[in-house]
């Protein structure tokens, strides 16, 4: 009895080792990381003292999570990688009013990466900065049989174009045209999130998923430890009109998961574990947009130490090559 008992325990015991799942944290202490079905990470944070300032305050009202300080916005979502919370906003322009919106002194741009400027209808819209100026605008021709898809705009009844810069303010202005069957429809023109737009179109909602940028300053570095020890790289955000935005994020040079904007908050991802256990390296390759902000991580697994970008030969590894490689980065957002 004794043999088999000793038997048991060693066969049982390393599979309760090998089944342990590790957690992330994506919210600071005591604080809570969901409102609903949507997670909030830090930067941001539900109740008082959970977020970086008071502007990432989120109310968490009937399981729906609102931007308290910007217009109590509802957030649809938050993503770490990409630097952007999508929100709900009022329509903001149909038919020929023209109306404007406005973040103010607030820590949000409009993203020109992940917004399309459309209009829905026929004739023309324009988008203009503060002092009136053009920005950008479509023009759609009337059809009453045009062919319509769903989140497709093609000059006729709908178009679509990109916005120059990232935005604090625009206006909008929409120049309906008399289609051919006599009638002046009311279009309707407005900024939208680019993955919200490919599921459908918005012309009769009173809500619209834009996507915004979210910026850190100098005061709020000392209210982030990035986890894992890792740096802070700066980004210059240009709007556009000759001015910038100094910000920065947390960088990770190898696959992690979780929240790396907490000191205790992420941890190896499965790919980089398996790869630690056959004596490699893991690291991260970053997929950037045009405005050099980070879009997507590749993960790679290594057995050759290695400068940023130089591979050397085996018998050259060195820790060094990678502490060198990666002490410092620094992004130029055009």
């Amino acid at each position: 009895m004794k043999s088999f008992q000793a038997y048991y325990i060693l066969i049982f015991l390393p599979i309760i080792a090998t089944t342990s799942i590790e957690v992330p944290n994506y919210a600071k202490p005591g604080c809570k990381d969901k409102c609903g079905n949507v997670r909030i990470p830090y930067p941001f944070g539900i109740g008082a003292n959970c977020s970086v300032n008071e502007w990432y305050n989120v109310d968490c009202n009937s399981s729906t999570p609102y931007l308290s300080a910007l217009y109590h916005l509802e957030v649809l979502g938050v993503d770490l990688e990409t630097q952007t919370v999508t929100v709900n906003m009022p329509a903001i322009s149909k038919c020929s009013q023209t109306k404007s919106v406005d973040l103010g002194r607030s820590p949000f741009l409009f993203s020109k990466s992940y917004n399309w400027f459309v209009y829905e209808g026929c004739g023309n819209a324009v988008m203009m900065d503060a002092d009136g100026s053009l920005l950008t605008g479509c023009s759609a021709t009337c059809s009453s049989d045009a062919l319509r898809v769903s989140n497709k705009c093609f000059g006729t009844s709908c178009c679509q174009t990109t916005i120059p810069g990232y935005l604090k303010l625009f206006s909008m202005n929409v120049t309906s045209l008399v289609s051919q069957d006599g009638d002046r429809a009311c279009g309707s023109a407005y900024l939208v999130d680019k993955n919200s737009h490919a599921k459908g179109r918005f012309s009769k909602n009173t809500l619209i998923p834009i996507s915004l940028l979210w910026t850190l300053g100098d005061l709020d570095d000392d209210q982030v430890t990035c986890c894992n020890g890792n740096g802070k790289s700066r980004v210059i955000v240009d709007l556009g009109n000759g001015t910038s935005v100094d910000t920065w994020k947390c960088y990770y040079d190898k696959p992690l998961k979780g929240n790396p904007y907490l000191s205790n908050g992420c941890y190896d991802s499965e790919e980089c574990t398996r790869c630690k256990n056959d004596g490699g390296i893991c690291y991260n390759e970053g997929k950037y947009n045009v405005d050099g902000l980070v879009t997507k991580w590749r993960q790679n697994c290594t057995h050759t130490l290695f400068l940023e970008g130089v591979r050397p030969e085996p018998k050259h590894k060195s820790h060094l090559g990678i502490f060198l490689g990666y002490l410092f980065r620094f992004h130029l957002v055009i």
